[in-house]
């Protein structure tokens, strides 16, 4: 088949694939050929977009193409260990250009001390909002990559189902050193019934961001409790001090909405155990007790008696109030320090500029807890169905290398894992990076458990309701309680004080 029957009772993006993976066998299409964009194969055979955009795909998942952020799509290489250069072939999956850049440092280390078997990297990006159901279906395809990113959030997930290998597993010396060298919350993120699952490259923490020069110039201080934080975010509600700095009408931006995703969980589960609350524990769900209910009739006296948040964080997307931040705007927000190359590049600053106007704190205390952040971030991944196990370990044991990690933890202010590149980022001076270590000391993790992004929808969706006024706090508690141990089988804590609610 070298034409598009259009009445044919086949598929038309079947007949595209089928075309397409022909061109492949016969040698049409070599590896590292850049394919026509969706567009000319529209024009060439056609058809509309999206029987294009289906063939091509199934054909990234099946592993006959890659893509390439900003460059195209092209032919993999062979699916077997050595390509037609006679390089060892590793299939790798990111969700964005930096995790990229880090592996490709630790290829170039790695074949320069063996330079007899060069290593060779076939590469496929995904979206981080994709990532996820990319993965599950390469694996059910029995095509699972070598290496992956995968945020720790999923990884008990993907543990529970022996997807992944065990890094005690993979080198059990290894790992031991690896367990010393790292902090114990990224560790705590990557860990599954007892192993360590995920090897913890670099993390990031959540935080109250804030305009430094602005509370410098007003004679403020960096809340810590949330006292402070009503009493920072009123000052710059003033008139004159809106118009001074050119801020919008709320001073205090967040994500609380079921559109934000797992972004609403990263900055809003913090607030609660600043409260003293929690979420899981122990196996049982503390959710509905009144630490948890003071955090979050807090947020919604923010915006619905001070008014010094906006009513439309309910209807937030993930980065939204990172881009109000960003812009002036706002005066806090709560964030991630993943944020700060973003901040940076919408303001137009540089580093120093940064550290300059823009300053971090843990989410402040609420009365009954204490400051509080979380940590979290992408971390590298062993597949089962591999055939080049070692080598995935051994290019990974380089990426963690301090010669490879270092640099691109300045470069990108991801936090390293290591404690002993963190120590010597320290040491050599105040750089963003340098000063978010201390974070990671006191950051705690999200529960390590393999449904956890559907309790984290449902944690999402109690925010949403809560803070819009579409029920009672004490209501959504109670029937959010109900529905985590719906979906976990866990029992609620016996101490849970709301009654359950009618259905």
């Amino acid at each position: 088949m070298s034409e598009i029957q259009l009445d044919s009772p086949v598929p038309l993006y079947f007949q595209l694939k089928q075309i397409l993976v022909e061109k492949i066998r016969r040698g049409e299409l070599r590896p590292g050929d850049r394919i026509m964009t969706e567009a000319e194969l529209c024009r060439e055979y056609g058809i509309s977009r999206t029987p294009v955009r289906q063939a091509l795909t199934e054909m990234v998942r099946e592993g006959y193409l890659t893509r390439t952020a900003g460059r195209g799509t092209f032919v993999t290489e062979s699916s077997a260990l050595k390509n037609q250069d006679g390089k060892n072939s590793l299939r790798v999956v990111f969700s964005d250009a930096r995790w990229q850049e880090l592996l490709e440092s630790a290829v170039q280390f790695y074949n320069s001390a063996q330079p007899e078997k060069p290593l060779h990297l076939n590469i496929d990006i995904v979206h981080l909002w994709d990532i996820h159901d990319h993965l599950v279906s390469l694996v059910g395809n029995g095509t699972a990559p070598d290496i992956s990113v995968l945020d720790s959030v999923w990884l008990a997930e993907f543990a529970n189902q022996s997807h992944l290998v065990p890094v005690e597993e993979a080198d059990p010396q290894w790992c031991e050193f690896l367990k010393l060298d790292t902090f114990p919350a990224m560790l705590e993120a990557n860990r599954f019934q007892g192993q360590l699952w995920g090897i913890p490259i670099c993390g990031d923490a959540s935080v109250l961001w804030y305009r430094r020069d602005w509370l410098e110039a007003e004679k403020l201080s960096p809340p810590s409790t949330w006292e402070e934080l009503v009493e920072v975010a009123r000052h710059f509600q003033r008139p004159e001090v809106k118009e001074r700095y050119g801020l919008g009408d709320y001073p205090f931006v967040f994500v609380g909405s079921r559109r934000g995703g797992e972004t609403t969980t990263y900055q809003l589960l913090p607030f609660i155990w600043a409260a003293g609350g929690q979420l899981l524990d122990e196996g049982h769900i503390l959710l509905a007790s009144p630490q948890t209910a003071s955090a979050l009739t807090f947020l919604r006296s923010l915006i619905h008696e001070q008014r010094l948040a906006p009513p439309d964080v309910v209807d937030y997307t993930w980065d939204h109030s990172a881009q109000v931040f960003a812009r002036g705007k706002a005066a806090l927000a709560l964030g991630g320090t993943y944020e700060s190359f973003f901040i940076r590049e919408t303001a137009g600053w540089d580093e120093a500029e940064l550290l300059e106007r823009v300053g971090f704190v843990p989410v402040p205390a609420g009365p009954d807890g204490e400051p509080s952040t979380l940590v979290g971030g992408m971390n590298y991944v062993l597949y089962r169905q591999s055939a080049s196990l070692q080598q995935s370990l051994g290019l990974l044991r380089m990426t963690v290398d301090p010669q490879i990690l270092k640099p691109f933890c300045e470069r990108t202010g991801q936090i390293p894992g290591r404690i002993s590149v963190a120590n010597a980022l320290q040491r050599e001076g105040k750089s963003f990076v340098s000063q978010t270590i201390p974070l990671i000391e006191r950051a705690r993790t999200r529960p390590s458990l393999p449904g956890f992004a559907r309790v984290s929808r449902q944690f999402a969706a109690l925010v949403e309701d809560c803070l819009s006024g579409r029920r009672p706090v004490e209501q959504a508690l109670a029937l959010t309680a109900e529905r985590i141990s719906a979906i976990t089988d866990l029992p609620i804590a016996e101490s849970e004080v709301f009654s359950r609610p009618d259905a």
